[in-house]
């Protein structure tokens, strides 16, 4: 039996199209207000490779490896004396690979804009795994950025919703 748009061919010939629109305005308008309100920041965080229970990942969360093991998001820069110093230094080495990476939109830029479309899409937590935390981190720097690309993602959401008519 093939389909058909007349309405003698209707299953339920005596009820009123109207009826069965199940109220997709108003699911539409729900899921605009929840992408309102959503907040990437409350799924992204740092925590430590080892150590104490608060500064490691929860059962909740994606860990992704962002020490040097990581040969894509990890800090290629090594610290040569274990001073704040150094340690500033070796950040400050790291944002400007980041900065650069991200000019050209090279492999960081594409594992980062990755992280923020599992976070938007999926609603997955995220938490960056390195040594360093809690102390001052490399990994820090990636946070806002996938938080701006996920807002940027959640904005394009917004605007293709709005626009799309029943």
């Amino acid at each position: 039996m093939g389909f058909s748009l007349k309405t003698t061919d209707r299953k339920y010939k005596n009820t009123n199209p109207k009826d069965l629109d199940l109220n997709v305005e108003q699911n539409k308008e729900e899921v605009v207000q929840e992408e309102k309100d959503f907040n990437p920041w409350d799924y992204l965080r740092v925590v430590n490779v080892r150590g104490e229970p608060e500064y490691q990942s929860n059962d909740d969360e994606k860990v992704i490896v962002a020490h040097r093991g990581n040969p894509i998001l990890g800090n290629k820069h090594p610290m040569k004396i274990q001073t704040m110093k150094e340690r500033d230094r070796v950040i400050s080495e790291y944002k400007k690979d980041l900065e650069a990476d991200l000019e050209v939109q090279g492999p960081m830029c594409k594992a980062l804009k990755e992280i923020a479309k599992d976070i938007v899409d999926n609603k997955q937590k995220i938490a960056f795994s390195c040594y360093c935390s809690p102390l001052r981190c490399h990994a820090e720097h990636l946070l806002p950025i996938v938080v701006d690309m996920a807002q940027e993602l959640l904005s394009n959401n917004l605007s293709t919703t709005k626009k799309i008519k029943p």
